[in-house]
């Protein structure tokens, strides 16, 4: 007997009132479902003299009830635990009730260590399919868990700081994200990014008092949400994140260097190698000018600022907009919010994307001056949307969004 109880430690069940009496591996289910499991055959009784319900000292035994519990095994093999709980029966007021044990949840049969495991998985943006394939239990099992365990709500205070960003849920549907911009946590995630959603949200669920208290907001240059934050809250400061401000620009760059290649006959020119094949240099914040290295089209060793002079040279609206974008990465990286706003204001137009790109910015101008004041940005944000982007591509996507943004809360609780 003792031999048969030493295997309930190996199933991590620590219950001095279970008394395991058999072993045997068994084949159940049907069709493709057939499985080999491993079931434990097992006793649940203790000694009760008073009945819960009226208190009497009138309980006598009353047979037993066989339940089939899925627990933790130490192989790949699922095990059942088949565990004959003792049954109680009241002279006194006629209840009945059965014996229980932290192994499982009255009622349930599937044990607390399988369902805590199940959910140690699914924060690893694990399908539920394969989470039920490693746990021996069920899909909709899997599901139900989750939906027992995960009650999402948002932050129960408003942090001074706070990232708003977007991204693509269910059926193609935009949804909005908001977390803390010091501590990385959820604040909320909705349904979609509309105005009306998003202010109703931060009205019902903070006072005016809380929303006063919030000083920065670090979006990108989603026009929407500038429109209703300063209406949401009062004292805070738009931030522009630093990275939309150098994407922008950078494009715009790009547009030109590549209407410049296309100028370009000799698709063998020094010129056109440096722009197609180097361009990644253009984009270089402090390009190096005095150490060689091969490059890689040129077929010689060139130091960054050569293979870039050798680009622009010939191409004088690719220089301005080089210079344009060198010197607005140096002042909103470096800090230097007047020379940031004289680069903006003073731009002189010419005609190319990047006219359209700092008409942008000017629009912007409040918000792109205060990223260059502040260590504040949207980086924890589309952080937290990598995570969901990769939590979407391992389940194949998912059609539920209620579902799916239970998994999100787990990923940033």
């Amino acid at each position: 007997m003792s031999d048969l109880n030493s295997t309930l430690k190996l199933l991590g069940i620590t219950d001095s009132n279970i008394t395991v009496s058999d072993v045997r591996d068994e084949i159940r289910g049907h069709g493709q479902g057939r499985k080999k499991y491993q079931v434990v055959h097992a006793e649940l009784t203790y000694f009760l003299e008073r009945c819960p319900s009226c208190g009497m000292p009138a309980l006598r035994r009353n047979g037993h009830i066989r339940t089939r519990i899925h627990v933790n095994g130490p192989t790949d093999c699922p095990v059942i635990l088949e565990l004959d709980k003792q049954r109680w029966r009241c002279r006194n007021c006629r209840s009945t009730l059965t014996a229980t044990t932290p192994v499982v949840k009255p009622n349930h049969a599937i044990s607390t260590g399988i369902s805590e495991y199940a959910l140690k998985l699914s924060k690893l943006a694990i399908p539920g399919k394969q989470i039920a394939s490693i746990t021996g239990i069920s899909t909709t099992s899997i599901e139900r868990i989750i939906d027992d365990d995960i009650k999402p709500h948002p932050l129960n205070y408003l942090p001074v700081n706070l990232c708003f960003d977007e991204f693509r849920s269910t059926h193609s549907t935009m949804s909005f994200i908001c977390i803390d911009a010091d501590t990385h946590k959820r604040v909320t995630v909705l349904g979609d990014r509309l105005s009306a959603t998003i202010k109703d949200f931060f009205k019902s669920h903070y006072s005016s008092e809380q929303r006063a208290g919030v000083k920065h907001i670090c979006m990108d240059m989603n026009a929407a949400y500038q429109n209703f934050a300063h209406e949401l809250f009062p004292n805070a400061e738009i931030v522009i994140d630093r990275f939309h401000v150098i994407q922008l620009i950078g494009r715009a760059m790009d547009q030109i260097r590549i209407q410049a290649l296309k100028q370009i006959s000799d698709k063998h020119s020094r010129e056109y190698k440096a722009l197609k094949t180097n361009w990644k240099t253009l984009h270089k914040a402090k390009p190096d000018a005095k150490y060689r290295h091969y490059r890689f089209g040129l077929n010689e060793s060139l130091t960054d600022q050569e293979v870039i002079d050798i680009g622009i040279d010939p191409f004088p609206k690719l220089k301005t907009a080089y210079e344009t974008y060198i010197d607005i990465h140096d002042a909103l990286l470096g800090g230097h919010p007047k020379r940031l706003k004289a680069l903006i204001e003073n731009y002189q137009p010419c005609g190319e994307p990047m006219d359209t790109a700092i008409a942008t910015l000017k629009l912007n101008i409040r918000g792109v001056l205060n990223a260059s004041q502040t260590l504040l940005s949207n980086g924890p944000i589309e952080g937290v949307n990598r995570k969901i982007k990769e939590l979407k591509r391992s389940c194949y996507g998912f059609a539920n969004q209620e579902r799916m943004f239970k998994r999100i809360y787990q990923l940033i609780a």
